[in-house]
């Protein structure tokens, strides 16, 4: 099982062999694989309050652990719009790999309770067709037959950063 550094900007490939603990987080028609260390913690889906003049893909700001973090819809990214959370949602609070003391957690919405998942090589397969990547995924794959999404968390940390301070 391989460890993965929260400083680690890109996936590197997974090697026969190797294994990463990963969180598979739920979106409408899609997941999102993300090293498990990523994840501080998943909670409930609540409302969110509105920053001034965000772009769509950031919903807001909820308090946790008398914090205010941000909380993207990574469904924006995908489908150019931001879905609306149902009734199972869920907010997947994860390290700000930048270290920015200002905002040092993000949310991102899910559409259910995460699950662990095993990485490896013979887990995650690359689609075959070529296509144009959203801006903040770093590649699309499938996971166990399931479609999934890793995304270049560096980019969306940064961008997440840049929204909120305005």
């Amino acid at each position: 099982m391989r460890e993965i550094n929260l400083e680690e900007s890109s996936p590197k490939a997974i090697e026969p062999g190797e294994e990463v603990r990963a969180v598979l987080l739920p979106l409408k028609d899609t997941h999102l694989l993300l090293p498990n260390v990523t994840v501080a913690e998943v909670i409930g889906y609540r409302e969110e309050e509105p920053v001034v003049n965000s772009p769509e893909w950031l919903r807001g700001v909820v308090n946790w652990n008398r914090r205010k973090i941000p909380v993207v819809s990574f469904e924006y990214f995908i489908h150019s719009e931001a879905v609306e959370p149902g009734y199972r949602a869920r907010i997947a609070v994860c390290h700000n790999i930048l270290h920015h003391a200002d905002m040092p957690f993000i949310g991102i919405i899910c559409s259910s309770i995460p699950r662990l998942a095993r990485a490896n090589a013979a887990s995650i397969n690359e689609p075959m067709i070529n296509e144009l990547l959203p801006e903040m995924a770093y590649r699309h794959v499938t996971y166990n037959g399931e479609d999934a999404w890793l995304p270049n968390f560096e980019k969306l940390c940064e961008a997440t950063h840049k929204a909120v301070q305005g």
